[in-house]
């Protein structure tokens, strides 16, 4: 019997992955739902529409949003509960990516036509999915998801974040993200305290500093090839037909649930747990991110000694020696071999692929009870024998993971492509934990 929540999680990546469908923005316009931080909330918002549509027929859990005793689906019928799904995720779907509306509507039209003609629990299922999705929609309306990229004035000081000077018109993305209401918890600033990054001038500064002076060059470094590959294979920077690291994330835990044999209704909740999860720690990165505004090493190597960067104050710390010269290896522009590398134009303290990608796969290993020693399959899309490399190859690597090695292996990846200092990769593996542990204790509720 075909799974409700993994066949619409499919269609819900593979919306996100054509979201990032076209290297030339004047034939397509830029994502519907752009970056790691809107692709988050959009996630979220399908799969906790699909959690309430799936339990609201079937029972088994508490729903995320509250509804009135007039509003009830009319039946427990399990195939009005797959019904319920496909209605509530196609809806959402639509008014996420209404781009896609055809392919939304052909994915539901063939979906639907597996179930039983003409009975009347399946009406009874589509429509209490189509009052999910109005509802699920109608509670995001004002979450301040709408705030622009355009409120933002760099600093030119050292240690503060700047544009990448080898993609000089890159922007800034989510300056005001933050603001965002969150999904799962309801005061993420008073429930998770910040924790400072290391100054400029002290020890561990320079320790990260001459770990990804190295590590993280384009050539010549220390960096081997399996720290390469691992950079590469973790990267989802937005790249052409790739998309971004909620998309990677969802992919890891959809092989994770292969290998556990995981049932619908433990699908249902758990991937609506993953994507709260996902869009909390989005919001919450961002909110810090922007607070302390830490440069990348593009621009701290670069301006590390007295003369260089706007101000030629250097960054003071003895322990450092720049290299103006110094070029990342870089976010890969995968299926677009022509562009140039880059890194990501936003904040670098805490590391957004470690605050995603620990929220996601401890709440899976919280979920589902699984050890340290659990081993899984997965192959990335940057990797998958079919994605043009920046020089034109295509190649294929399969990873074998336990979840404690895909936490490690994502945080260091930004090492080893030159976009993160660790200690940004190390906070946002403790503000993931804390993500993953306050919504496994609260879900569905608000924490």
């Amino acid at each position: 019997m075909i799974d409700s929540i993994l066949y619409w999680n499919q269609v819900s990546l593979n919306a996100t992955k054509a979201d990032f469908s076209t290297a030339d923005p004047s034939i397509n316009p830029s994502p519907e739902q752009g970056g790691p931080t809107r692709t988050s909330r959009a996630l979220a918002i399908v799969h906790l529409a699909m959690y309430d549509a799936y339990v609201g027929v079937k029972g088994g859990g508490q729903k995320y949003l509250i509804y009135s005793p007039s509003e009830t689906p009319g039946t427990n019928d399990l195939q009005a509960a797959q019904a319920a799904v496909a209605a509530a995720a196609c809806l959402t779907l639509i008014s996420l990516y209404p781009r896609q509306v055809e392919t939304f509507l052909n994915e539901h039209e063939k979906f639907v036509a597996m179930l039983p003609d003409h009975d009347p629990k399946i009406a009874k299922g589509l429509a209490w999915g189509t009052l999910v999705a109005e509802k699920m929609l109608l509670a995001r309306e004002n979450d301040g998801s709408s705030v622009s990229n355009a409120f933002y004035a760099p600093s030119t000081e050292p240690g503060r974040h700047r544009v990448d000077p080898i993609d000089p018109g890159q922007g800034f993305l989510g300056p005001l993200w933050g603001k965002v209401k969150p999904f799962g918890i309801s005061n993420l600033t008073t429930a998770i305290p910040s924790v400072d990054p290391p100054a400029m001038t002290t020890q561990k500064y320079a320790d990260d500093f001459n770990e990804v002076l190295q590590k993280g060059r384009d050539q010549g470094g220390t960096r081997m090839p399996g720290e390469t590959t691992i950079g590469l294979f973790w990267a989802y920077d937005g790249a052409r037909n790739i998309g971004v690291p909620p998309r990677l994330y969802n992919q890891v835990v959809r092989a994770i649930v292969k290998t556990h044999g995981s049932n619908e209704a433990q699908n249902a909740k758990l991937f609506a747990m993953v994507n709260v999860a996902m869009a909390d720690a989005g919001i919450h990165a961002w909110y810090e991110k922007y607070k302390y505004n830490i440069w990348r090493p593009v621009l701290g190597i670069r301006e590390a000694d007295m003369c260089w960067g706007p101000t030629g104050i250097g960054d003071g710390n003895p322990g450092t020696t720049g290299d103006p010269y110094w070029r990342p290896l870089g976010s890969p522009r995968t299926n677009q071999p022509a562009r140039t590398s880059f890194t990501p134009n936003f904040p670098a303290y805490p590391s957004g692929h470690a605050t995603f990608g620990t929220a996601a796969l401890r709440i899976t290993a919280l979920e589902l009870g699984l050890p340290a020693t659990f081993e899984f399959k997965f192959v990335s899309d940057e990797l998958d024998g079919l994605a043009v490399g920046t020089s034109g190859e295509r190649m294929h690597y399969e990873n074998k993971l336990t979840i404690p090695k895909a936490i490690e292996e994502n945080i260091l990846s930004r090492v080893f492509l030159g976009v993160h200092w660790q200690f940004d990769g190390r906070e946002g593996e403790r503000i993931g934990n804390e993500i993953a542990t306050l919504i496994k204790n609260a879900f569905p509720a608000m924490a």
